[in-house]
């Protein structure tokens, strides 16, 4: 490792730090550690780097930081003028766009605000096209997203992006289009080749895919297929990634210097006309995909390259990779949020370390074999560290996948994109080529992704186990003979066998209210069995919240199957992902108040009475009546959970009625320590007769942020205080724990407290 690279170490090690950081340094600890990194590098060269990489990292992440929502325009009505940016994406609600502001109108004289928004427009007669620029009456919130354990951090992305604020459109008078795109937006020519395949591949299956292939545009690929691409490690191929900018800038400047050296009219140095035609169409392919963040990182890449090349310079593989990082990391310091970064430096760097210094030369088969092999296992600590799961086929599909893809569909692609620029006929004929190209792929990806082995998943390993499975790495593809393989085998066990015990012992049991947003869904945990007490709602095909939240959650416990599954009621913010849970998870039982909604998966009817036992811990339904006296929210199942260690109440969305109907004949079985409240801490509910016969000491609210409703409402609010409940919501505190553990004091405990890094929304 020469100096540079070292430096390049420390640097990055430097702008990595920050991610750990609860807060922010002041501009004037940032500018005390510029002058210090400069003061240190005479003779500490790599602390200086160091330092400095820390500096730039905070600095440029407070610049963002500064450049969010004031607290004060959140909810109020804001008029802004300014440019649809990227592709907006549309569903059957909606449809959602970026859009970079250029003016505040009204409130005059607002200084202060983010350049790039996230909209949705609930008014699915109104057509928004990339750089067209537009005039919007829009409501507007600070980043917020849901914070829970394993799940996605939404806070993180939208930072990451520099995504100032989140809202939606209001239906006015004074959203109007201003101007159109013009002619020489790439906005424009996105939209104009999104619509054009939408014509050209009408009905076909896999549209979405290609779209993925040519624009970068993966919100057409349904879910099934996404499933099926990370069964077969093979999601990072659907897109416009830096291997398909690598292979179409490699194309290019072989073709330009193949043809350049036979031409006889070319004049100048052919190799450097190569390049610079190489690296316009470099640069061409990752427009097509707006410039997303990879396709940059790409770029930068292939530029340190051809760059070396242009200049006839002679530079080492590892130097040329240390450059392109710290191109990378000067230019977006937030790159290593994000897995894709590490993934795809990881990957170069793995091959070019596997590769070096070989003296046998393998031929093409064997050299594929062998990269896949490389890659696959050296990713393996990497993909189990971000993702907790990993595809055990994917050397098989990507020695097959890999080169289709890279010397088949793309450069078919791009001859596509070419020919439908002269002659409309000839595109139509090479797109539905490519159609049937892909068409065969999938043939092959879906029978791999259905072998009962295709993928592992795992609880979550940590940092350090990751870091040990990477020195085996290092060790492992090392050249024969220099480390035992056995031995650095051995360094992989903490990584495949993560140490997670049981830590409930009998009688004892957990409460985890997960954050879902408007709607309800809490976990319950005792010794040896686990259940669910409703599942969020479900925004779409494509989207609900037991698939981005509650299945995450159970992966990362590494909970397989749930003893029961329970459904208070019918309403979409509490029954909305239960299918997906039942389609996911193996589910013992199934108790809804609302069993038509669930004909096939022989659910039983939740009613008052009905009790079981598990590991210590008493289940009890004090809801609904069995003569059916109530309906809708009325009628909700009402769940006690108790043992010797505490207990809880989940009253799903009960109102007045039934509140006095337990108080009058169920008030001895009332009494609990904890409280989620009842239909989300609304006014028709939480009755003061009703809190006096619980007499809780806690109450968790499971609201959204901001949410249309007003919940919890203010009155509620009051009325809980003055009877000295405590409250949380999980609006402010993301998930809620609360443990009944043998000897603990009961307490409600907060991911969002614990677990909050300087991006995240807080009060």
């Amino acid at each position: 490792m020469n100096n540079f690279q070292k430096l390049t170490l420390f640097f990055c090690t430097g702008i990595v730090s920050v991610q750990w950081l609860i807060a922010l340094p002041s501009i004037f600890h940032l500018i005390i550690g510029a002058i210090a990194a400069l003061l240190a590098y005479r003779w500490a060269s790599g602390l200086s780097f160091l330092i400095l990489g820390f500096v730039w990292a905070a600095a440029y992440s407070s610049l963002i930081h500064n450049n969010q929502l004031p607290n004060e325009l959140e909810s109020k009505e804001i008029l802004i003028r300014g440019q649809v940016i990227d592709l907006p994406a549309q569903d059957v609600r909606s449809i959602k766009f970026l859009f970079k502001v250029d003016e505040v109108i009204t409130p005059i004289g607002q200084l202060a605000f983010p350049n790039k928004l996230r909209l949705s427009w609930y008014d699915r007669s109104k057509q928004v096209r990339s750089g067209e620029k537009w005039q919007f009456l829009v409501k507007l919130k600070r980043p917020h997203g849901l914070s829970n354990p394993h799940g996605f951090d939404y806070e993180k992305w939208l930072f990451q992006h520099k995504i100032g604020a989140t809202g939606y459109v209001r239906k006015a008078d004074d959203n109007k289009r201003l101007t159109d795109a013009p002619w020489w937006s790439v906005g424009r020519w996105r939209e104009s080749l999104k619509d054009y395949l939408d014509i050209a591949l009408a009905g076909n299956q896999h549209i979405g895919v290609i779209k993925a292939l040519v624009l970068g545009d993966r919100s057409d690929i349904s879910v099934d297929q996404w499933d099926v691409f990370r069964k077969t490690g093979t999601s990072h191929l659907i897109a416009i990634s830096g291997l398909h900018i690598g292979l179409i800038s490699a194309l290019v400047f072989a073709v330009f210097r193949w043809s350049g050296l036979r031409i006889s009219c070319i004049r100048g140095d052919v190799t450097r006309l190569a390049i610079l035609a190489s690296l316009l169409s470099a640069i061409l392919y990752a427009a097509l995909a707006g410039f997303s963040v990879p396709t940059q990182r790409a770029l930068i890449m292939v530029s340190v390259v051809l760059g070396g090349i242009f200049w006839q310079r002679y530079y080492r593989p590892f130097h040329v990779i240390s450059v392109a990082l710290v191109a990378v990391l000067i230019i977006d310091p937030l790159a290593p949020m994000s897995a894709g970064f590490w993934l795809s430096f990881g990957a170069v760097g793995i091959i070019l370390y596997a590769g070096t210094g070989r003296i046998k030369k393998p031929t093409f088969v064997t050299q594929l074999l062998q990269v896949q092999s490389w890659v696959f296992i050296g990713l393996v600590p990497l993909v189990l560290y971000f993702f907790q799961q990993v595809s055990l086929l994917a050397p098989l599909a990507n020695v097959i996948a890999v080169p289709f893809v890279s010397f088949a569909v793309v450069p078919l692609l791009l001859i596509a994109l070419l020919l439908s620029l002269f002659h409309n006929g000839l595109g139509l004929m090479a797109f539905n080529l490519v159609a049937y190209l892909v068409d065969v792929l999938w043939v092959f990806l879906d029978v791999i992704s259905k072998t009962s082995f295709s993928s592992m998943s795992l609880s979550p390993v940590s940092l350090i186990e990751c870091l040990i499975a990477m020195v085996g790495v290092t060790l492992l593809l090392m050249p024969k003979g220099l480390f035992p393989k056995p031995v650095a085998c051995l360094l992989f066990l903490p990584l495949l066998s993560p140490t997670q015990s049981n830590e409930l012992a009998k009688g004892e049991f957990k409460l985890v209210l997960l954050d879902v947003g408007q709607g309800l869904s809490a976990v319950i945990h005792t010794a040896d069995n686990v259940l669910i007490f409703d599942a969020g709602a479900k925004y779409s095909e494509k989207s609900d919240l037991a698939s981005t939240v509650i299945l995450p959650y159970l992966n990362g416990e590494g909970i397989k199957k749930l003893e029961r599954l329970i459904i208070s009621h019918g309403d979409n913010d509490h029954a909305g992902g239960a299918k997906t849970l039942l389609k996911n998870i193996p589910v013992n039982s199934l108790m809804t108040s609302v069993p038509e909604l669930f004909r096939g998966h022989k659910p039983v009817s939740c009613k008052e009475g009905i009790s079981w036992r598990l590991d210590g811990v008493n289940f009890e339904f004090l809801a609904p009546d069995r003569n059916d006296l109530f309906e809708g929210n009325n009628a909700s199942c009402v769940l006690k959970i108790s043992s010797v260690n505490g207990s809880v109440l989940l009253p799903g969305d009960i109102e007045k009625n039934t509140e006095r109907s337990l108080v009058q004949y169920k008030r001895e079985k009332l009494k609990a320590d904890v409280l989620i409240a009842p239909h989300h801490g609304s006014k028709t509910s939480s009755t003061i007769e009703f809190l006096e016969a619980i007499n809780p000491r806690y109450v968790l609210y499971p609201v959204g942020y901001k949410n249309r409703f007003g919940f919890p409402n203010k009155m509620i609010i009051d009325r809980y205080e003055k009877e000295r409940i405590r409250g949380f919501d999980t609006a402010t505190d993301g998930a809620l724990t609360v443990r009944f553990y043998d000897g603990l004091d009961i307490r409600a405990e907060s991911f969002r407290s614990e677990s909050s890094k300087f991006w995240n929304w807080r009060l």
